[in-house]
């Protein structure tokens, strides 16, 4: 069985849901970024053990080489939103190959969407192609940024989306339900999916068992077998993943 999870937000949790018995999992300059409870780090452990855990996420490889597992760095992992699967921590270049196809064919469109966005007083963050893959900026008007990027500019080739004041322009063939599906096609088990943002929809959507955090999905029913957080507990999606497997009797 694979075990496909977002990471901000599912699993781990900014400064904001800080508590003094947290464990730290990301830090950038000195500054602490990420955390997880002690409860998860221990079934994040425990469930490692029993399943094949890949996080799937739109952090860039070097934002995601930043966290540090309680469970030990996964062998497999999705970053870019699908546009690199690292095996071992190192880019595979057959996945890669894959995600390129969906990629060169829409650069021109986000190569006009950066200098758009480059122009726009509203953008406040650098625009930054991610890795080769998509483009990603701030904004203190999201949807008025991307209204406006729709109409004058008619992409056909890049989804645009917003997530709070972060902006994306991203390759359309390129988002974790593809990832998914490669997976599947790779490994041939049976999938948990675990996320709770537009950009997890798809790869909740073709799970086999989806797990929705509350966030962007509340109250969002798809054809599989479903778990929708009501509350907003931290440890809500290893919970339930441990819930699953121990019906299963995969875990004791």
């Amino acid at each position: 069985m694979l075990f496909l999870s977002d990471l901000d937000r599912t699993l781990i949790f900014s400064y904001k849901r800080l508590t003094d018995d947290n464990i730290c999992v990301e830090e950038k300059e000195g500054k602490k970024l990420s955390f997880m409870t002690p409860l998860s780090a221990k079934l994040l452990c425990e469930i490692s053990e029993k399943v094949t855990f890949i996080p799937v996420t739109t952090r860039s490889i070097e934002q995601f080489e930043r966290i540090k597992f309680p469970s030990g760095m996964p062998r497999f992992a999705v970053c870019d939103n699908g546009g690199n699967l690292l095996v071992n921590g190192v880019p595979d270049p057959l996945w890669r190959k894959c995600a390129e196809e969906h990629i060169l064919p829409a650069m021109a469109e986000m190569e006009r969407i950066k200098s758009f966005w480059e122009s726009l007083d509203e953008v406040y963050f650098e625009v930054r192609l991610v890795d080769g893959t998509f483009i990603f900026t701030k904004s203190h008007t999201p949807l008025e940024t991307l209204r406006l990027t729709a109409e004058k500019l008619c992409p056909e080739k890049v989804g645009l989306f917003d997530n709070g004041d972060k902006i994306y322009a991203v390759p359309k063939g390129i988002n974790k339900g593809a990832a998914l599906n490669l997976l599947r096609e790779r490994f041939g088990e049976e999938i948990i999916a675990a996320g709770d943002s537009l950009f997890d929809i798809e790869m909740l959507r073709n799970a086999d068992i989806a797990i929705i955090k509350q966030g962007e999905l509340t109250g969002e029913r798809l054809n599989n077998i479903q778990y929708s957080e009501e509350g907003d507990d931290p440890d809500h999606t290893l919970l339930t993943v441990r819930k699953i497997l121990e019906e299963r009797g995969i875990l004791c």
